[in-house]
């Protein structure tokens, strides 16, 4: 079993009048002027609290070969430089070519990045990805859970898994769910049914905070509903208010093993 992931992180506030550029990537990444990956990426996530390291442990717990190819991030800050995310969707791109076939993808993604071009650069990621991929490939992506979800998003996705927490500390939990959960796929031991639903609602960060009401009482639910037989995993995003975008705002995705009418029922 090939497991190869990938991944270009950014949290946009797009009132902020500096652009991110590539520059910002590459001084924040640590993975070299070119965002190397392999090697480069295994040894800074190896042993981390982080996506990509429960991404390392859950594909070593599940068996299969382990391909990163980029991980890019940049701290948040403004709109992204065209050019720039051009430039690292390339590095990406020809690299998962070089490395195909795999039998599935892993995605670690933020849910807010905003460039020139792209409201939504996370569909946009997905979109070209899916062009090289096809259509039938196993793909799971994480989310921050400051991610403004798109039903782009959620369509091109097979699975999308969002941190449980703010302050952020399940980053490796989710990654290592996500690759558990993409060798599961791989295996046909499930077959996952995703629903999407947005809400028409913005909420500010502090009261996001998951060590508060009324977030406590919303992700003890999740995690009960989770636990119910047929759920394989659940989310809840609570989205980015400084993204002035569409999309900006809450939503709710909840996947199924191969029973839809439940994924929607659970989603409303």
């Amino acid at each position: 079993m090939r497991i190869a992931s990938g991944g270009i992180h950014h949290e946009t506030n797009t009132f902020a009048s500096t652009p991110t550029t590539l520059t910002d990537f590459v001084r924040d990444s640590g993975c070299g002027p070119d965002l190397s990956g392999g090697e480069a990426i295994r040894n800074r996530y190896l042993g981390t609290g982080t996506i990509h390291g429960g991404y390392i442990d859950g594909a070593e717990a599940a068996g299969a070969d382990f391909i990163p190819l980029i991980h890019a991030k940049a701290v948040p800050s403004g709109i992204v430089n065209q050019q720039s995310f051009r430039t690292m969707l390339e590095w990406f791109l020809a690299r998962l070519q070089d490395v195909l076939p795999v039998d599935g993808l892993l995605l670690d993604l933020h849910g807010a990045m905003v460039t020139e071009d792209h409201q939504d650069a996370e569909g946009a990621i997905l979109e070209a990805t899916r062009g090289l991929v096809g259509p039938d490939l196993p793909l799971i992506v994480t989310l921050d859970l400051h991610a403004n979800i798109t039903s782009k998003m959620a369509t091109l996705a097979d699975v999308i898994i969002g941190y449980d927490s703010y302050p952020h500390v399940d980053m490796y939990e989710r990654g290592r769910e996500a690759a558990l959960l993409l060798a599961r796929m791989i295996r046909a031991e499930v077959f996952p049914v995703q629903i999407y639903r947005q809400l028409p609602l913005i909420t500010t960060p502090p009261m996001q905070c998951t060590l508060r009401e009324p977030m406590e009482s919303i992700i003890r639910r999740l995690h009960q509903m989770e636990s119910e037989p047929g759920i394989l995993t659940a989310t809840v995003s609570m989205g980015f208010p400084f993204a002035d975008v569409e999309d900006a705002g809450v939503s709710v995705l909840v996947t199924a093993n191969g029973d839809e009418e439940l994924s929607m029922r659970k989603a409303d």
